[in-house]
């Protein structure tokens, strides 16, 4: 009898979760007209090797241009630091970091279209830890190209033609 309140309220929860919308991360399809992409950019950097597998594993199917073909082009993952907290001596203590990117979406016989990705995040400045605080940036670079990434993917799959 328990068992069977049990996958009852399993069943129900689960039918109020996908009636309302709810998706888990990650599982983004891209529009039909999207299935198929010319994905322009540095391919030597790392954030476009991650932006080329995240649209594979979509289920975009990656080609060469042939001019009929709608184009992804993909800038670079820019950085910007600035001091957000300073001790007594006034050495820097804390940066914020701004993460931005933009790309482009070109499809044949329509206007371009133009998005931005941007986000902050802080990280704290250990000087006597030098190594360390090196590490905990390149950590912190990983990240967010990443998250810059999977947002590419989002901004994408919300489209509609």
């Amino acid at each position: 009898m328990l068992a069977r309140i049990k996958a009852g309220v399993l069943i129900l929860l689960t039918l109020l979760l996908s009636g309302c919308g709810f998706q888990l991360r990650g599982g983004e399809r891209l529009p039909p007209e999207l299935q198929t992409l010319v994905l322009a950019g540095d391919d030597k950097t790392q954030f476009y090797r991650l932006v080329s597998a995240r649209l594979i594993r979509a289920g975009v199917r990656l080609v060469e241009a042939d001019g009929n073909t709608p184009v992804l082009t993909i800038s670079e993952l820019g950085q910007n630091n600035v001091t957000a907290s300073v001790d007594t001596h006034a050495d820097t203590l804390e940066y914020a970091t701004r993460f931005a990117t933009r790309f482009t979406l070109d499809i044949p016989e329509q206007p371009r279209q133009v998005f931005n990705v941007a986000f902050n995040r802080s990280f704290l400045d250990k000087s006597n830890l030098a190594l360390a605080s090196s590490r905990e940036q390149e950590q912190l670079r990983q990240d967010m190209e990443e998250e810059a990434a999977a947002q590419i993917i989002r901004q994408l799959s919300r489209l509609s033609y």
